[in-house]
């Protein structure tokens, strides 16, 4: 995290009596406020994205990831996609946050997140697609998630939207969405 310091100013001017000058106060050290990044995705999106890249059954139903950039699985974020990826990859995004800073209600600072994960694939068969899918719900729904600069993160599973195709040039790639709510926070 990135905190902002903020430091109280002190404007108090002290008068010396025998002098009978007022004389600029000096400084008294103050402990710095720290204020939290609001922004949770670019946190979310490397906690989630360790989750899936450490897990060899789901990497094992990826394509790798074009040499390059880097390798590995295939496992992209929505709108960054290279042109020489190959289908199956999973792409994440875009996000929604709403932050869920509520101080006195036992957390100081968190949000809600909505996170599209979306299976991208040119296999035909459904039920490697479902099994695919299968192995991410295994890894993702109803699990603490370890997310840098906050006390706890949770994952849940919203909603699984219909799959649809796309035919180009005769090739026919099927999308399978799906929505996650992660919740983010720190404790008072």
């Amino acid at each position: 995290m990135s905190p902002l310091l903020v430091t109280p100013p002190v404007a108090t001017w002290v008068v010396n009596p025998a002098t009978v000058i007022a004389t600029p106060p000096v400084p008294t050290p103050t402990p710095p406020v720290v204020v939290p990044a609001i922004l949770a995705i670019p946190r979310v999106l490397a906690a989630v994205r360790l989750v899936l890249m450490n897990d060899a059954q789901l990497v094992a139903r990826l394509a790798s990831a074009p040499t390059a950039l880097g390798g590995g699985p295939a496992i992209y974020s929505e709108g960054a996609v290279p042109d020489a990826a190959r289908p199956d990859y999973l792409t994440i995004g875009p996000f929604s946050e709403r932050s869920e800073a509520t101080m006195g209600s036992g957390r100081k600072w968190g949000s809600d997140l909505a996170m599209p994960i979306k299976l991208v694939t040119q296999n035909l068969d459904v039920g490697h697609s479902l099994a695919t899918l299968d192995r991410l719900v295994a890894l993702l729904h109803g699990v603490r998630l370890t997310v840098e600069d906050y006390s706890h993160g949770s994952c849940v599973l919203e909603v699984v939207v219909d799959a649809y195709a796309e035919k180009y040039a005769g090739i026919v790639t099927l999308h399978y969405p799906t929505v996650w709510t992660i919740h983010v926070g720190q404790p008072t």
